[in-house]
């Protein structure tokens, strides 16, 4: 018995972008949530939120990104995230 497997690498590959793109879309919507929350709020309150945020995504932020952006938020400035390319040569 043999059998065979074919995908279409291109629907792959624009299933993946597309997917990036949802993803940075819904991060910077829960960002916009948490500047709208927090704006004016001290960096030091601002902090665990935007942790707890970037562990629900199954990610990190560190020292001095989690400061930098806190205050971002505090300031009431938007961040938008921004998806990469995928690199397929890898």
């Amino acid at each position: 018995m043999s059998s065979s497997f074919s995908f279409n690498e291109n629907a792959l590959r624009q299933m993946v972008d597309e997917g990036m793109v949802k993803l940075a879309a819904d991060q910077t919507h829960d960002i916009d949530q948490l500047r709208q929350h927090y704006a004016g709020h001290p960096v030091d309150e601002i902090k665990p939120a935007l942790q707890r945020l970037f562990h629900g995504y199954g990610g990190s932020i560190t020292e001095p990104e989690l400061s930098d952006w806190a205050q971002l938020i505090a300031d009431n400035t938007r961040i938008e995230m921004k998806p990469e390319p995928v690199d397929w040569s890898k």
